[in-house]
């Protein structure tokens, strides 16, 4: 199967009714035919499944959503962490902060007494040295559009930041929320052997098996698990037996069939907001046809997002075209609901840029291993395109081959992907790997995208920068360099104990407070 020869013959009434059973089995008996709640384990091990493994331990070269919820979130720590109760940024590694009355400066007087799990002290140097490595074009660090405002960092002390912005950034917080703070003599073996100053320190990385940390004595927080060990298991039925007898205390990153089989089970669900998280297909839009946007509109109207978010996603996820969500204030009024299903409208954005059924578009889609709502989103578009009469494959591939074809050195069509919006404030999510103007992995930048991303994000006015924001949304939606399918929440799976997992919306947990 591996393949796709049998996926291009199941129909799209054939695919729905298979997932629709699954939902229908799941909520009379539970993935196994049994109730029951996983216990701990005994000792202090907090034995977590995840789906797929990640390709480095360099916090600030991986925005993979499987490496920010572990070693991101235990080993690393930014200057501030964004609250999902309040969207704002509390204190992490500063203290605290102050910003100028002209809003272009911005001092962050750091925590006293934090050390790095080699024991060397943290200071202002290392703070210094982490925002210029992501601003190094050499580097080539996905971050460092959060961090394009920045023109000068330095320390005034050895407890003493200073930012100096070219211009006013009302999200800069959010944005350094998601700059992990490194420390510059570890820096040559930090892709296998990371040293940080969470709460845990990282112990060993077995590729394709496990990923474990231990909790660091000496930090303030005092974390109540002696270690965390995330074991990797692409298969979700398994994952879910781990839960039943107890191998596992949590799976991460759950999807829909996951969370109504554990409902079923008795076993708790633990999630986000419902705007948390966006599933999308990114366009390759240098390569021909895709350099098209009548191709890309075209493929928009194929894909039938609301049967996708109540079929795979058994209603948990809510049906968009819009990567913004509502419940921002710079949402695009009555934005979600455009490019509905309809295939009519495909064929003829199709036919007007050369593609019939006596010349087929001819494209490949790939997507990650162990993410199977995203594989059944590029069934889904395979489907229904290859019905209009065209030729559509779909290549699964292991996660960190993807990575390569998708980010590294780019070679693809399109490919299935998720994001965080970044709610907390709008200039993240336009300087995320999906949207930042120089950088997206769309290879998307038309002419004025990327001062109409620097006004919006510089303007202070709210008026003014929701009208910038409507009008780049405006923007990405006519043109249509990347597909929003959906907006959901991210889940995890857990024992009673796993509840106290905070969940940060910017992609940064919180495992201190978890107690076995």
């Amino acid at each position: 199967m591996n393949g796709r020869e049998g996926w291009g013959r199941m129909n799209r009434a054939q695919f729905l009714r298979l997932f629709g059973g699954a939902a229908a089995a799941a909520a009379v008996a539970g993935p196994f035919g049994f109730v029951g709640t996983a216990r701990a384990q005994a000792g202090g091990d907090f034995v977590i499944g995840i789906s797929s493994d990640i390709n480095t331990l360099d916090p600030q070269m991986s925005p993979n959503d499987v490496f920010r919820h572990t070693i991101r979130s235990t080993v690393f720590e930014a200057l501030v962490f964004i609250n999902p109760d309040t969207l704002q940024a509390d204190p992490l590694l500063a203290d605290s902060w102050e910003i100028s009355a002209d809003g272009l400066t911005v001092t962050f007087k750091l925590k006293s007494g934090v050390t790095w799990h080699n024991g060397a002290p943290f200071t202002a140097a290392d703070v210094v040295y982490s925002i210029k490595r992501v601003q190094d074009a050499a580097v080539g660090s996905p971050f460092a559009p959060q961090l394009v405002a920045v023109t000068n960092v330095e320390a005034t002390d050895d407890q003493t930041v200073v930012l100096t912005l070219a211009n006013t950034v009302p999200g800069i917080l959010s944005n350094i929320a998601v700059i992990q703070i490194v420390n510059e003599a570890t820096i040559g073996t930090i892709t296998t052997a990371p040293v940080g100053t969470g709460p845990f320190k990282f112990v060993n990385w077995a590729p394709g098996d496990h990923i474990r940390v231990e909790a660091y004595a000496e930090h303030r927080s005092a974390p109540k698990v002696g270690a965390i060990e995330w074991r990797i298991v692409p298969d979700s039925q398994a994952r879910l037996a781990g839960m039943q007898d107890g191998t596992l205390q949590m799976v991460m990153l759950a999807e829909g069939k996951d969370v109504v089989q554990a409902q079923a089970a008795g076993i708790e669900v633990i999630q986000t907001k419902p705007y948390n998280l966006y599933e999308n297909f990114n366009i390759n839009t240098t390569r021909a046809p895709f350099n098209d946007k009548r191709v890309r509109q075209a493929l928009a109207h194929a894909f039938d997002r609301e049967s996708y978010a109540k079929t795979v996603w058994f209603g948990f996820a809510r049906a968009t075209i819009n990567p913004v969500p509502p419940e921002m204030e710079t949402y695009l009024p009555d934005s979600a609901s455009l490019y509905p299903y309809d295939p009519d409208k495909a064929t003829a954005l199709l036919a007007e840029a050369g593609f019939t059924k006596d010349n087929p578009l001819k494209m490949e889609i790939l997507t990650p291993q162990g993410f199977d709502t995203l594989k059944s989103m590029a069934l889904l578009l395979q489907d229904s395109l290859n019905r209009l009469g065209h030729n559509v494959t779909v290549r699964e591939l292991e996660v960190t081959v993807w990575l390569d074809r998708f980010l590294t050195n780019p070679d693809f069509d399109i490919t299935t992907d998720n994001f965080n919006t970044g709610p907390e404030d709008p200039a993240s999510m336009f300087n995320s790997p999906n949207l930042a103007p120089a950088t997206n992995v769309n290879l998307w930048n038309p002419p004025g995208y990327a001062e109409l991303v620097a006004q919006a994000g510089a303007e202070i006015d709210r008026d003014k920068r929701i009208a910038l924001y409507h009008q780049l949304q405006q923007l990405i939606l006519d043109e249509m360099p990347q597909i929003t399918v959906n907006h959901l929440p991210l889940f995890f799976l857990g024992t009673e104990a796993a509840k106290a997992l905070v969940i940060g919306p910017s992609g940064i947990d919180d495992y201190t407070k978890i107690a076995l």
